[in-house]
């Protein structure tokens, strides 16, 4: 615990002390005391890629989910209402959700949280290539707002039964220009807060975020712990060393070969590791080739090998389930281009994998790199990224609504599909998508994401059997310790 506070020591202070008046030694112990009682916890997170709009899909990292719950107000959290953001929420009819945000509720900079942020969130992703739960925006016809801001209306034109799922980290609309784009306006800072924590800064060059307890949070519970410091690991022997040396009390990370093995040797330390609903998949562009052409490239993909490659390890690898295919015919295919994140090592290792597998085919491809909005519904014949699983109604719209998903694909059947699934008419199958898949040939699935989690027991929480993971843990562990 002490190795995690930063706490410079009173050595230096008490020397300087001595040599003035009292009234002086006074003084100085009193600038002191805030440094004194300060508490930190050091976490270890993986390099910095991409922005940090939890909305997109190009920013969607553990790390920007875990500081997005750290930071930005939802108006659900899980399926219970955000009490400390919201007074109540009624659904007034068939159409209309009426939101009432409270009083106190403010951003860190001291402007209410309004309708406004509720507005700009629904704009701003019905409008955006490559956001999340698309589908389900674009079912609101309208917002309306009343009160002071503080009563909110949110209409739908066409029923979505999920909707308590909608308005989950809202933005600070105030503070975003009409030159700020929704895909870079976060991408070095979130300018304000309404969570329990505020990002005090994000130095990319040294891998560093720290974020500060947000003094002007109004809601139960604020943050005990005053500074969360993140840190960028490299390697996993660097992970242990941290660990074994107190300078960070817990780790969030993607496994490498040798992660867990090293995590498991330090001592006092618990380590975890867990799928995530994330997979890293090859998504082809359904209006530029065939199902027949999407079968037969399909067919000469070695999943595990692929997966293997892209993670760059063969331990703690879930190997997502391939679509046997055999005998497929081999039509005419184009030279292919695959479109790969730059930002994103897993990718692009991917796409190069399985150019070199198409190749042994016969068949020419090239990846070509660029941010992943850019790369839909354009002329690349697939796209090689992470995306969410489908989970829920609004996860599959999202992957199968026509204009707006990855793959181009739209299809009269599977809108209608699609639209019974989101006002509740019909139930969410699991198993629908893989049927979908193996008839259509959209998505090669590669690999599962897999996270590493260890806390250094120097620190009392709670045991591995009931670990809630996530960065957001490690401040829960961290405010524990302190209460006791």
């Amino acid at each position: 615990m002490v190795a995690c506070q930063a706490n410079p020591g009173p050595a230096p202070v008490e020397e300087a002390a001595t040599a003035t008046t009292t009234a002086t030694t006074t003084t100085t112990v009193e600038a002191e005391e805030p440094q004194t009682s300060r508490s930190t916890v050091n976490i270890g997170i993986d390099p910095l890629r991409n922005g940090f709009n939890p909305h997109l899909i190009a920013d969607d990292t553990a790390v920007v989910r875990d500081i997005a719950a750290l930071v930005l107000p939802s108006a659900f959290v899980g399926n219970q209402m955000n009490s400390d953001l919201l007074d109540n929420v009624e659904q007034l009819d068939t159409e209309t959700v009426r939101y009432t945000i409270a009083q106190e509720a403010q951003w860190s900079d001291g402007t209410p949280i309004t309708g406004s942020d509720f507005d700009y969130l629904w704009r701003s992703i019905t409008s955006t290539k490559g956001a999340m739960d698309a589908a389900a925006y674009e079912s609101i016809s309208e917002i309306r707002t009343s009160g002071g801001g503080k009563t909110v209306d949110v209409v739908f034109e066409t029923p979505v039964a999920d909707w308590h799922l909608l308005f989950n980290n809202l933005l600070p609309s105030h503070l975003f220009s009409g030159t700020d784009t929704f895909q870079t306006a976060l991408y070095d800072a979130i300018p304000a807060s309404a969570g329990r924590y505020m990002v005090r800064s994000i130095d990319r060059q040294r891998g560093i975020i720290t974020l500060s307890r947000n003094d002007r949070f109004w809601g139960k519970n604020p943050a005990e712990v005053e500074v969360l410091t993140m840190t960028s690991v490299s390697s996993a022997s660097r992970a242990g060393e941290y660990l074994r040396t107190g300078q960070s009390s817990f780790m969030n990370l993607r496994p490498s070969e040798t992660l867990v093995d090293t995590l498991n040797l330090v001592p006092d330390t618990e380590v975890r590791v867990s799928d995530t609903t994330r997979t890293l998949e090859m998504v082809f562009n359904a209006s530029r080739l065939s199902p027949e052409q999407r079968t037969y490239l399909s067919s000469l993909i070695d999943v595990p090998l692929a997966a293997r490659l892209a993670a760059a390890r063969s331990s703690n690898l879930s190997v997502a389930t391939p679509i046997l295919r055999e005998g497929v015919a081999k039509p005419e295919i184009p030279e292919l281009k695959l479109a790969v994140d730059p930002a994103d090592d897993a990718g692009v290792a991917a796409g190069r994998a399985i150019v070199d597998m198409l190749a042994q085919a016969g068949v020419k491809a090239t990846t070509v790199t660029t941010d992943i909005p850019s790369a839909i519904g354009t002329d690349y014949d697939a796209i090689i990224t992470w995306t969410r699983n489908a989970t829920d109604a609004m996860s599959l719209a999202d992957r199968y609504t026509c204009e707006i998903n990855l793959a181009s694909w739209c299809d009269a059947n599977t809108t209608t599909y699609i639209a019974a699934l989101l006002s509740g008419e019909l139930s969410f199958d699991p198993n629908w998508e893989t049927e979908f898949n193996r008839a259509n040939s959209i998505r090669v699935p590669i690999v599962r994401e897999t996270r590493v989690e260890a806390k250094n027991n120097g620190i009392t929480g709670p045991d591995a059997t009931t670990w809630p993971g996530g960065i957001a843990s490690a401040a829960n562990w961290r405010k524990n310790d302190l209460e006791q």
